[in-house]
C-alpha cells in the first residue's frame, strides 16, 4: 500500500513532465506570424473612368482640373512637327512640277487648250458661217443705230437752243422797233443773227449727208442682200453637185 501510495506522484509528475515537453515541442515548430506594418498601402488600382455624360472630377460641367495638362517642350514639338509638314509639302510641289513638266514634255494631255477637229459635214459649216455673217450684221447695225441717235440727239439739242436764240431775236428787233435798243443789246442782236445764219447753214448739210448717209446705207444693204443671194445659189449648187455624186 505504500508502495502504491509513492509511486503515483512520481506518474503524475511524469505526465506533467511530458505534456510540458510537447507543448514546447510544438510551439518551437510553428513558423512566426509577420509582423503587421501600420504605414498606409499605395493604391496600385487605375482610377475608374467617369459615367457617361460626367467628367473626371465627378460633375455634368468641366472645371478647371478637368482641362489636359501640357508636358514636355512645346518648340521642340512645334519645330517638329513644322519639319514633317514642311516636308510633305515641298514633296508635293515638287510632285506637281515634275508631273506637269513630265506631261509637257511628252505632249500627252491636250487640256483642251485648242479647239478639237470636229468632223462636221458641209451643210453645218454652211449653217455656221450663215449665223456668223448674221451676227456680224446685227453687230454692225447695233453700232449704226446708236451713232445715229447720238447724232439725232445732237441736232435736237442745236435746234432747241436755236428755237431759243430765234426767239430772243425777235424780242430784240421788235424793240428795236418800236423803242430802239442800247449798243449792247445790238452787239447780242448781231451775235444772234450771225449764229442763226450759221445754225441754218451747218442744218442744210447736216440734212443733206443725212439723206446721202441714209442712200448709201440703202445701196449697201441691197449690195449685201444681192451678194447673200448669189451666195446661197452657189451653196444650193454645191449641195446638188454633193448629192448627184
Amino acid at each position: 500500500m505504500s508502495r502504491l501510495l509513492m509511486a503515483a506522484p512520481s506518474a503524475i509528475r511524469g505526465n506533467r513532465l511530458n505534456s510540458f515537453i510537447y507543448i514546447t515541442r510544438q510551439l518551437a515548430a510553428k513558423t512566426p506570424s509577420k509582423p503587421t506594418s501600420t504605414a498606409p498601402k499605395c493604391n496600385m488600382t487605375e482610377s475608374p473612368k467617369p459615367k457617361h455624360g460626367y467628367f473626371p472630377s465627378g460633375g455634368t460641367h468641366a472645371v478647371f482640373s478637368d482641362l489636359p495638362k501640357p508636358e514636355g517642350d512645346f518648340f521642340k514639338e512645334w519645330h517638329a512637327k513644322n519639319s514633317k509638314y514642311n516636308m510633305v509639302l515641298l514633296s508635293g510641289l515638287v510632285a506637281l512640277i515634275g508631273t506637269i513638266a513630265l506631261a509637257i514634255s511628252t505632249g500627252l494631255p491636250p487640256l483642251n487648250a485648242t479647239v478639237p477637229d470636229y468632223p462636221y459635214t458641209e451643210d453645218e459649216m454652211e449653217e455656221f458661217a450663215r449665223e456668223e455673217e448674221r451676227r456680224q450684221e446685227e453687230k454692225e447695225e447695233r453700232e449704226q443705230r446708236k451713232k445715229d441717235i447720238m447724232e439725232a440727239k445732237e441736232l435736237k439739242v442745236r435746234r432747241r437752243k436755236a428755237k431759243e436764240a430765234m426767239a430772243r431775236e425777235v424780242e430784240l428787233m421788235q424793240r428795236d422797233i418800236d423803242e430802239g435798243i442800247s449798243d449792247q443789246e445790238m452787239s447780242e442782236l448781231v451775235k444772234l443773227t450771225q449764229e442763226r445764219e450759221e445754225f441754218e447753214s451747218w442744218e442744210k448739210e447736216e440734212l443733206k449727208r443725212l439723206d446721202e448717209k441714209e442712200k448709201e446705207r440703202n445701196k449697201l444693204k441691197q449690195e449685201r442682200e444681192k451678194m447673200l443671194k448669189e451666195k446661197q445659189a452657189q451653196r444650193d449648187k454645191e449641195r446638188k453637185q454633193r448629192e448627184k455624186a
